[in-house]
């Protein structure tokens, strides 16, 4: 067992250790579970036929320009897609509308002039699907890859 000094030196490098060691900070706009439940959904969607639903479809301008509107729109016609779909895992159905929910709430920017989602043009759900996938990895391109050259 150490004493005096050695003890306090001991206790002191610990401290300072802890003190410099940064945690690894995630942004809350990385997103790559989302990317993994949409490739998911993409990939069962054949099976479905894509059946002959039409969703409003946000473009990658629109979420420039809007990110938090455009990501609220995605969710809203996420959650759409899976009652059409009648998708059966209902906590993935939920969790991928919460995850989209939670990252438009992590773009908390005032937003003028956006369009509402029922004004977007509507198409198949391929074309969503495929324009929702592009956005998030366009996201992830940005946010998640900062990260990791901070480190």
């Amino acid at each position: 067992m150490l004493r005096g000094r050695s003890a306090l030196v001991g206790v002191f490098l610990c401290y300072v250790c802890l003190l410099v060691a940064e945690p690894e900070i995630r942004s809350p706009r990385c997103s790559e579970d989302i990317i993994r439940r949409l490739r998911a959904l993409i990939n069962g969607a054949p099976e479905k036929n894509w059946l002959a639903c039409r969703l409003y479809t946000p473009t990658f301008p629109d979420y420039e320009k809007c990110p938090s509107t455009t990501l609220k729109c995605f969710a809203d016609e996420v959650k759409v897609l899976c009652e059409e779909w009648e998708v059966s895992n209902r906590k993935s159905r939920r969790n991928l509308n919460t995850m989209l929910q939670k990252l438009a709430s992590a773009f908390n920017q005032t937003e003028t002039d956006c369009r509402q989602c029922e004004l977007l043009e509507e198409q198949s759900a391929e074309k969503f699907l495929n324009a929702l996938l592009s956005t998030i990895e366009a996201i992830n391109e940005k946010y998640c890859v900062e990260l990791t050259a901070n480190s």
